[in-house]
C-alpha cells in the first residue's frame, strides 16, 4: 500500500472517530454512515475531476479510470464530491443540511490534513526548490529530492489551525451550517494561496493552476452560503 493511501486511511479513521464521539448517542451509527458515504462521494468526485482534466490520456486508457490506487486524485474534486454527498444524504434522510454538514466538518479537516502530509510522502503538491533555512527536503514525481518550500506542511498546519478555530467558534454560532460553510471557505483558501508556491505539473488557464480556479469557485460558493445563512438567521430572530 502506498504511503499516501495509508495516511488518508488514518485521517479518515480519525475523522470518523471524532464525528462519532460528537454525535448524539442515539444517532451515532447514522453519522458514521454519513461519514463513510461522504468519503465515498469525495473519492468519486476526486477521481472524476482528475479523469476530466486529463481526459486526453484516459480516453486511450479507459481501464485505468477505476484504478484509483495508481494515483491521480483531485483535492477540489474531493471537496465537490463531498458537498454533493452531504446534500444527497440530507435530502434522502430528511436531515437538516446545516446540521449534517457541521457534524462532518471534523472529518473534512482530518482527511485534508492527511492529504497534505500524504503528498509530502508521495511526491505530489510539492513546492519550488529553496535554500532558505525553513526549506524541507521533498521529492518530486521523478524521485528527485531537494530542499523545497514546505507547501504540504504549511497546508496541513493551516488546515489544523483553521478547522480547530472554526470548531471552537462553532459553539457560539447559532446558524446551522455556518461552521461548515466557513470551513469550506478556509479549506479552499488554503488550496488557492498555496497554489502560487507549487511547481508540480498541472494544466494552467489564464495564468492560474486549475485547482486554483476550482478553489476560487468554492470560495465564492461558500461566501454566498455564509451570507445566506446569516441573513436567514437574522430574519428568524425578528
Amino acid at each position: 500500500m502506498q504511503p499516501f493511501s495509508m495516511i488518508i486511511g488514518l485521517g479518515a479513521l480519525a475523522g470518523l472517530l471524532l464525528v462519532t464521539w460528537r454525535a448524539p448517542q442515539k444517532e451515532r451509527l447514522r453519522y458514521v454512515d454519513a461519514g463513510i458515504l461522504t468519503l465515498l462521494g469525495s473519492l468519486i468526485g476526486s477521481r472524476l475531476m482528475t479523469v476530466a482534466v486529463n481526459w486526453s490520456y484516459y480516453a486511450s486508457n479507459l481501464g485505468e479510470i477505476f484504478k484509483v490506487w495508481m494515483g491521480g486524485l483531485s483535492g477540489i474534486g474531493a471537496l465537490t464530491g463531498g458537498i454533493l454527498a452531504v446534500l444527497i444524504l440530507s435530502l434522502w434522510w430528511k436531515t437538516p443540511l446545516g446540521v449534517l454538514a457541521d457534524a462532518l466538518l471534523p472529518l473534512a479537516g482530518t482527511v485534508t490534513i492527511a492529504a497534505w502530509l500524504g503528498c509530502w510522502l508521495d511526491s505530489c503538491s510539492y513546492g519550488y526548490p529553496s535554500t532558505a533555512w525553513w526549506a524541507i527536503p521533498a521529492r518530486d514525481e521523478w524521485g528527485v529530492s531537494a530542499n523545497r518550500f514546505p507547501v504540504q506542511f504549511i497546508g496541513a498546519i493551516l488546515t489544523l489551525i483553521m478547522i480547530w478555530s472554526i470548531d471552537k467558534a462553532g459553539l457560539h454560532l447559532q446558524a446551522q451550517g455556518l461552521s461548515a460553510a466557513l470551513g469550506l471557505f478556509g479549506l479552499s483558501a488554503v488550496i488557492l494561496g498555496l497554489s502560487y508556491f507549487r511547481i508540480d505539473p498541472t494544466p494552467v488557464w489564464h495564468g492560474l493552476r486549475l485547482e486554483a480556479w476550482g478553489a476560487l469557485a468554492l470560495m465564492i460558493f461558500s461566501s454566498v452560503t455564509v451570507v445566506v445563512l446569516l441573513l436567514r438567521w437574522m430574519l428568524s430572530k425578528k
